[in-house]
């Protein structure tokens, strides 16, 4: 485990990569994110993890007006905290990636029914519906902090270093009853 104290919320992301959507061409950017040794023990203490040794994200952005489609992969090496044994043990993951980023829209004020009683919550619930975009803000994407957010959501909550394996400890004998030792004690008179 990782010694540091993890970052406090407030404390900026050790990995930020910010790319202005006006950048982005139309028919595709193709960008790669890869993390300075520098920032993978920042990475490594914000994520509680015994060590990052590598980092790297690959990216093809495509503008349509001032919505942006990402599509790529993250790949990352390094090392994870076993839950049964609490060794540290190496892992390599590759997580693909897939979102859509919007500019962010404000807040748009609903009115109140009539029928609403004071106090009441008016709640709208949408199924089979697709996530919405994330939000660009102020014309930047952060490629740093989504490669951060897809390594977070890949890691295992509970890794499991390979060949561990957890034996539930064997029953305790209930202690003898009282009755039983005075039983005992009349048989051997």
């Amino acid at each position: 485990m990782a010694t540091d104290t993890p970052l406090p919320p407030s404390a900026p992301l050790p990995l930020q990569r910010p790319i202005r959507v006006d950048e982005i061409k139309l028919r595709g950017s193709h960008i790669a994110v890869r993390a300075e040794a520098s920032e993978l023990a920042g990475i490594a203490r914000m994520l509680d993890l015994p060590s990052v040794e590598a980092l790297e994200a690959r990216y093809v952005l495509t503008r349509s007006g001032q919505k942006v489609k990402l599509e790529g992969e993250m790949t990352a090496r390094l090392h994870q905290t076993c839950a049964v044994t609490l060794d540290a043990f190496p892992v390599t993951l590759t997580v693909p990636l897939k979102l859509d980023f919007a500019p962010e829209e404000p807040m748009n004020p609903r009115r109140k029914s009539p029928e609403l009683e004071a106090g009441a919550i008016e709640l709208e619930v949408r199924l089979n519906e697709e996530d919405p975009p994330e939000p660009i803000i102020d014309g930047v994407i952060d490629l740093g902090a989504v490669t951060l957010e897809f390594l977070a959501l890949g890691l295992d909550p509970y890794p499991r270093k390979p060949g561990a394996s957890f034996a539930e400890p064997a029953p305790e004998a209930p202690p003898e009853s009282p009755f039983a030792a005075l039983a005992r004690l009349k048989r051997s008179e």
